[in-house]
């Protein structure tokens, strides 16, 4: 079977100039290449019909279409050979009789070329032929649309039409590098950025959790292989657990949280002079006291990043964040990410100097960060596994050894309302008195506690971290 696509390109590829134009088309043909041999096309063609796109597939692909960047519209036609109205009338309406039985209907016609009749003459005779067959006409709310094209001496009747996700191809506006937690925000700001036709790539960095590192590197793949059809991202992953120790001992607390995104953007230019075109963020003004306009300036240049940092989500709110969250099925996973544990629980400044913020982020050690930048593993998001991500996986649990010592690392409060059944408070524990015991900590969410137990190891004990915290313990059963 022979599947008939007439695709509408993005309204700016037709006027692009003359000279870039072709390179346009060319680059959402080779996308829309990447689905049809993904979803296993054998036999294809195209052909470009003035400003629209004609493809003929032995497989249908028509909802798959539809997230390519680039496609305003995508439609399933058949082709009808016509001598004159009367011949079209005649052809088109015995194929749209079935779709407007018993219901009202409306006729758009769109007409491209020189004919005897109008659009509206080929509207007005196509709704008389099937009227009789309907529940009448309704230009303003009907309940099926009869979608006819006219090129030349050929009419492209839609059988379906569905809207496409608009933008630009992927591929012709250069690459980014993406600062990517997996959570609410970067998701969704990689994807409008890859929506205007920027190569996306991610730059993660581990801070303790390994869930929270398989769950971003899921994400990506679920932007890869839903939107970014025509390019397979690179996935970074940094090591920022020795940092957050550092920050949280020598900086000052109320500069630690603008110090470690300072810290970020530096690590990014590290890594995105010489092959990107600019940074990508999820911020968006005044969301955290990070994210104020004061210290995202402050960090910008105290960082020495010379690339462009684009901020897709700056003038937005959370709900038009979530709102495009579910719209590109990212809002589940990233619902489950969460926020790292807390390097500065109180007292965060909202407003500071670029003079004031560079005391604070020179206290970093040029070795550390070389150390840091050390750690950098490259994935590929489309061949490598969730087993290629984790760091360190020995150090991670998922369950309660025998005559373990299990210790709790979160306040004493929310110690008393929750803690694991026999679990010590670590501000209660001798470390010197259990020397030989197997020791699992947790935290909230597995962050500080992994952090710690490497900590521990390199002291000589045999510390775990239990995965995911505890949120993990809370659901675990022996």
């Amino acid at each position: 079977m022979t599947y008939k696509y007439l695709i509408t390109v993005s309204g700016e590829l037709p006027i692009k100039s003359w000279r870039s134009r072709p390179k346009f088309y060319r680059v959402l043909i080779k996308n829309i290449s990447e689905v049809l041999r993904e979803y296993g096309s054998t036999n294809y063609s195209f052909k470009i019909i003035n400003a629209k796109i004609f493809l003929e597939s032995n497989i249908d692909v028509l909802e798959d279409l539809s997230k390519v960047f680039g496609v305003m519209k995508i439609g399933e036609v058949d082709l009808i050979n016509f001598s004159d109205l009367k011949d079209l009338v005649s052809k088109v309406g015995e194929k749209a009789i079935g779709l407007v039985t018993n219901k009202k209907f409306a006729v758009r016609v769109k007409r491209f070329g020189t004919h005897e009749f109008t659009s509206l003459d080929v509207a007005r005779e196509l709704g008389a032929f099937l009227k009789p067959y309907s529940a009448g006409v309704d230009l303003e709310n009907p309940e099926v649309e009869i979608h006819v094209e006219i090129r030349g001496p050929t009419a492209y009747f839609y059988k379906k039409l569905i809207a496409g996700v608009g933008g630009l191809p992927i591929g012709t506006e250069g690459r980014a590098l993406s600062l990517f937690s997996g959570g609410m925000d970067s998701p969704v700001a990689a994807w409008l950025a890859a929506k205007r036709g920027v190569r996306i790539d991610f730059l993660h960095f581990f801070m303790g959790s390994p869930s929270a590192t398989r769950l971003a590197f899921t994400v990506a793949k679920t932007l890869t292989y839903n939107w970014f059809y025509g390019h397979n991202p690179r996935f970074y992953v940094i090591d920022l657990t020795q940092a957050l120790d550092y920050i949280k001992t020598n900086v000052k607390c109320e500069f630690r949280q603008v110090v470690l995104k300072t810290l970020m953007y530096y690590l990014a230019s590290k890594i995105a002079t010489r092959s990107y075109d600019a940074v990508i963020t999820g911020e968006s003004i005044g969301q955290t006291s990070s994210q104020t306009l004061a210290n995202l300036s402050a960090a910008h240049v105290v960082s020495g990043l010379q690339l462009p940092v684009l901020r897709p989500l700056i003038g937005l709110d959370k709900e038009e964040i979530i709102i495009l969250a579910r719209r590109i099925g990212t809002y589940e996973i990233s619902s489950m990410v969460g926020e790292p544990c807390s390097i500065a629980p109180s007292r965060v400044r909202t407003k500071m100097s670029v003079e004031e913020l560079r005391d604070e982020f020179t206290k970093i050690p040029e070795d550390l960060i070389t150390k840091i930048l050390s750690t950098l593993k490259i994935l590929e998001v489309r061949t490598s596994s969730l087993d290629d991500v984790i760091p360190d996986k020995t150090v991670v649990i998922d369950h309660i050894p025998e005559n373990s010592v299990v210790i709790d690392l979160r306040d004493l409060d929310a110690y008393l309302e929750w803690h694991y059944p026999g679990a010590l408070h670590h501000e209660e524990v001798n470390l010197e008195e259990l020397k030989d015991k197997t020791l699992v900590l947790y935290c909230d969410k597995g962050n500080r506690s992994y952090v710690e137990a490497l900590k521990m190891r390199q002291k000589g004990f045999r510390a775990y971290s239990f995965i995911n915290g505890a949120e993990g313990l809370r659901k675990y059963s022996p």
